[in-house]
């Protein structure tokens, strides 16, 4: 979700009051890399490990999102965002409890369940119905 306005402490009840609207986000991650170092840093950080869109969609449910993630088409995850271990309300009021959101922030929910390592050739896409599909190659570097 992106923040359409700074949040300080808010309570679960104003959270809401504070997007701008949802897009979809791939949350890349390089697993040798997690094992081997001693922060997640590098294994989620690098160029290219967070791709989003295809864009920002206003006036949605969030209560009402459903993720659907596939693996060279076949259906590896589907799953309601209301269903996560933290719903967004609860997310947002608790972030915002840390650190300062300011408008233009990307708040990333993660995904539910754990995904299987892909390889060079490999297609990821992202379903939000509402939103779209962010499709996304996996190609090594070279």
């Amino acid at each position: 979700m992106v923040i359409g306005k700074r949040a300080k402490r808010v309570s679960e009840a104003q959270a809401l009051d504070c997007v701008f609207g949802y897009t979809i986000g791939n949350d890349v991650s390089e697993r040798t890399w997690q094992g081997g170092d001693r922060t997640l840093w590098r294994g989620k950080n690098t160029d290219t490990f967070k791709p989003m869109g295809p864009w920002i969609v206003t006036g949605l449910d969030p209560d009402a999102l459903r993720v659907t993630i596939r693996l060279n088409g076949r259906e590896m995850f589907s799953y309601a965002v209301k269903d996560a271990i933290f719903g967004i309300r609860e997310f947002i009021s608790r972030m915002s409890q840390y650190c300062t959101l300011y408008p233009g922030d990307v708040l990333w929910m993660g995904t539910d369940g754990a995904t299987e390592n892909m390889k060079h050739g490999d297609v990821v896409e992202i379903e939000i119905p509402g939103i779209g599909v962010l499709s996304n190659p996996v190609v090594r570097e070279r």
